[in-house]
């Protein structure tokens, strides 16, 4: 982190952010004033979020509502997803129905507080010996949910390890990826869960701050958890304090230097690792960015020593029944969709699901038996599937992944920035290799080098749908 980000990130647990306060409508100098800002790094942060603006009603272009609307453009302001794919397509008026939750598995896990009977609140936050923790994670090989599936307990160690009389925990429930909803599920109906997962991880890093992350296109779940933190006070590990940052809209968010200079109220651009945020994150201390879902399930790790072999995973797109499911790892896709999703809709031939986002990858329908792993299915990310039928061409999708791409790269690095634009203007197969290994080999995070996974899915398995010269 540079200096200014050092001192951004200082500043932004005091009296002024320069993204709250160009939300509440002040002028860029006058921001700028405030916050000792130069004037252009002002105006850079108005320019990158798009959610500035409040009270604006916003028409959903995530993958399930493109898909719903029949891929045509809405017109007016914009939102990339708002979580709730499962009544695609949608705006931000109104609140949406209720998300339906179903289990594959007869004991659910991560939503053992939604279908089940949740645990007292003293149970939920019991821990045992503080020395112990770090160990119980290691040895349920839990790993992170929020798409790197990165090893829990390694990021932990890092933290714990790294001197300093200041630590933070940051739940990251930036959930960007079009098609996905369980961290809102669990923010809006098992906040507990999070923040019993925070404490336990506060409590084996010697934390003193947390900082609960949450979409601005999710203003019911910062409800419930600001009612969350009160009941969960009392139970916290002595000198843990937990806050709410709300975001301001970017996808890049969800990438963990990328939040951590949202929170320090800057534009959210990742910076190259090393070092990582686990040894130098917010204001140069050690922090763990820790998704909802991986936190929420840490309680029962803690209180049943054993892996937590389940998934939790959004179900939409052209699914009779969409929600969120909770299945074991290794169940197929075709599971999934048919024992969950209630297969195809009456009348329609299922073609393709896009599995993770729009950095994950596509699935073709014969290869649905393909099992939910991190090994098998590389590019599942957070869990999110968009099932798709035979209405729709690979070059509609790709061209839904390019404008995705395109807009939303934060522009810090040449490769991804460029390369993203270019995308759709790609004359044959050969070009569009050329821009794919750019992307690959150059982009300063995931963002950029995940862009071509699923396009490379829909250049081997479709084609001749996307360029009519290929046979």
């Amino acid at each position: 982190m540079t200096h200014l980000k050092h001192w951004a990130a200082r500043r932004s647990h005091g009296d002024i952010n320069a993204i709250e306060a160009l939300a509440e409508g002040q002028s860029s100098e006058e921001v700028a004033r405030r916050t000792g800002l130069p004037l252009a790094s002002v105006h850079g942060v108005r320019s990158f979020y798009g959610l500035l603006e409040r009270g604006v009603v916003r028409t959903c272009t995530g993958t399930a509502c493109s898909f719903a609307r029949g891929w045509g453009h809405p017109g007016g302001a914009e939102v990339r997803c708002l979580g709730r794919c499962y009544e695609a397509p949608c705006d931000s008026t109104g609140r949406g129905a209720p998300i339906p939750v179903t289990s594959l598995v007869p004991e659910p896990i991560v939503l053992r507080g939604v279908l089940g009977s949740p645990p007292g609140v003293s149970a939920l936050f019991a821990l045992p010996p503080h020395d112990q923790i770090l160990s119980i994670v290691e040895s349920s090989g839990l790993r992170g949910r929020g798409g790197a599936a990165f090893p829990t307990a390694a990021k932990w160690r890092a933290a714990a390890a790294t001197p300093s009389s200041v630590r933070y925990v940051v739940a990251n429930g930036d959930e960007g990826d079009p098609g996905s909803y369980v961290d809102r599920l669990l923010l809006e109906r098992d906040p507990l869960a999070i923040l019993a997962g925070m404490n336990a991880c506060a409590a084996a890093i010697g934390a003193t701050h947390g900082i609960v992350y949450i979409r601005g296109e999710y203003p019911d779940a910062v409800a419930v958890m600001e009612q969350a933190i009160e009941v969960a006070r009392p139970h916290l590990i002595a000198g843990f304090e937990v806050s709410i940052h709300v975001g301001a809209g970017s996808y890049v968010c969800g990438e963990e230097t990328a939040l951590l200079h949202a929170i320090a109220g800057l534009r959210a651009e990742p910076s190259p690792k090393p070092p990582y945020p686990a040894e130098c994150g917010l204001d140069g201390k050690p922090t763990v960015v820790q998704n909802v879902e991986t936190l929420s399930i840490i309680p029962w790790v803690l209180s049943n020593r054993r892996p937590p072999e389940t998934k939790a995973f959004s179900l939409s797109g052209a699914v009779a029944t969409p929600g969120v499911v909770e299945a074991a790892f290794g169940t197929t896709l075709r599971t999934l969709i048919e024992g969950a999703g209630g297969g195809a809709r009456a009348g329609r031939t299922l073609k393709l699901a896009l599995v993770g986002g729009p950095m994950g990858t596509v699935v073709p329908a014969h290869a649905f038996d393909t099992p939910l792993t991190f090994s098998a299915m590389p590019g599942m990310g957070h869990g999110g599937i968009v099932v798709m039928d035979d209405t729709v061409s690979a070059r509609t999708l790709a061209e839904h992944l390019f404008e995705f791409a395109a807009a939303e790269s934060c522009g810090n690095c040449t490769p991804c920035r460029v390369g993203t634009s270019q995308l759709a203007r790609a004359p044959d197969r050969a070009a569009l290799e050329r821009l794919m290994d750019t992307l690959e080999l150059g982009s300063l995070c995931g963002f950029g080098s995940g862009v071509p996974r699923p396009l490379r899915d829909l250049l081997a398995h479709f084609a001749d749908e996307l360029f009519a010269e290929v046979p």
